[in-house]
């Protein structure tokens, strides 16, 4: 079977709309954080969710010795958060943490206080699959808001637009 190149393969999923997440978690006081477009539910019985992540982010070594894992489902008026959890802050320097107001849940992970939907997750099981780590997460813990959520597609960040029918 022929196959496509990487290089194709995300130019032709660059076309989805996915919503924003900043996946989040915290071991020995130290915290960790990234933003990512790939996540999705499992299962509602047990509630189970998944992310991937890169292998080369911080965040997949700190989740597996801490256990656990929270995602922040962002609002739309939070881009320059999403922007710095994705790297493209101005400042490297700057702690991730410092944009935006952060709280706990149950298992310590930080939650973003105004994100849409936080999932506070105890880690199932990760496996890896190429160049990343597939993180499932028992939802151990929900926060809801409302509002709009941020999306990305076409290699930017949207804004959801309702279509009359």
């Amino acid at each position: 079977m022929p196959s496509v190149t990487a290089s194709a393969f995300t130019s032709a999923l660059s076309q989805a709309a996915n919503g924003v997440s900043v996946v989040t978690t915290s071991n020995n006081g130290q915290d960790a954080g990234l933003t990512v477009s790939s996540m999705c539910s499992v299962c509602a019985d047990p509630a189970l969710l998944l992310v991937c992540v890169n292998l080369d982010n911080e965040f997949c070594q700190m989740a597996i010795d801490s256990g656990s894992f929270a995602v922040n489902i962002i609002p739309s008026d939070c881009v320059d958060l999403a922007a710095v959890f994705a790297g493209l802050g101005e400042d490297p320097e700057q702690s991730r943490f410092d944009v935006g107001e952060w709280t706990r849940l149950s298992t310590g992970s930080p939650i973003l206080s105004n994100a849409l939907v936080a999932l506070d997750c105890q880690l199932d099981s990760s496996l890896v699959k190429g160049s990343h780590r597939v993180f499932f997460g028992k939802v151990v813990d929900v926060r809801t808001t409302s509002g709009e959520p941020l999306l990305y597609t076409d290699r930017r960040f949207a804004v959801v637009q309702p279509v009359p029918l």
